[in-house]
């Protein structure tokens, strides 16, 4: 099984990437991060790993490039390879969200002034991409859980 959850900084995808790999006893779990490198050939040699769950992704790459005005490593084109990849490794991709958001004493302001836009960001993503959208504090998980169940059986 291959997933992936994203969203905004404070959602809960780091607790939710934590309960999931222990119902579906996924042994391989990756937490992404502004440290790691942020091209291309990164996220394709990761993204073929099995059985792992990740939590961030490329996505981010160009959301938060956006919001803080910096450059992406990443062009459009390498995008848009990626999704395709995901879909054909068959990967579930779980956009989270959430209105009430647990932040951190030393997140960058950047972000927490632009949380809207970057909740938009993953909104639309979610949306163009037919991934699961889940309120993080509001959606049930065991009905995730079912989803994601039934994902993975129609995919394998």
């Amino acid at each position: 099984m291959r997933i992936i959850i994203d969203g905004n900084d404070g959602v809960g995808k780091t607790t939710l990437s934590t309960e999931l790999r222990n119902v579906f006893s996924i042994p391989s779990y990756i937490h992404l991060s502004y440290n790691d490198p942020t091209n291309y050939e990164f996220y394709f040699n990761m993204l073929l790993k099995d059985n792992v769950i990740f939590d961030r992704s490329f996505m981010d790459e160009k959301i938060y490039s956006k919001v803080l005005n910096r450059p992406t490593n990443l062009f459009d084109h390498e995008i848009n390879k990626l999704h395709l990849l995901l879909k054909k490794l068959n990967y579930i991709v779980i956009i989270c969200y959430s209105d009430k958001k647990i932040t951190k004493a030393n997140e960058l302001q950047q972000i927490k002034q632009n949380e809207k836009n970057i909740d938009n960001y993953f909104k639309d993503l979610a949306h163009k991409h037919n991934y699961i959208y889940f309120n993080r504090f509001k959606d049930d998980l065991k009905a995730l859980i079912e989803q994601i169940e039934e994902l993975n059986e129609k995919l394998y």
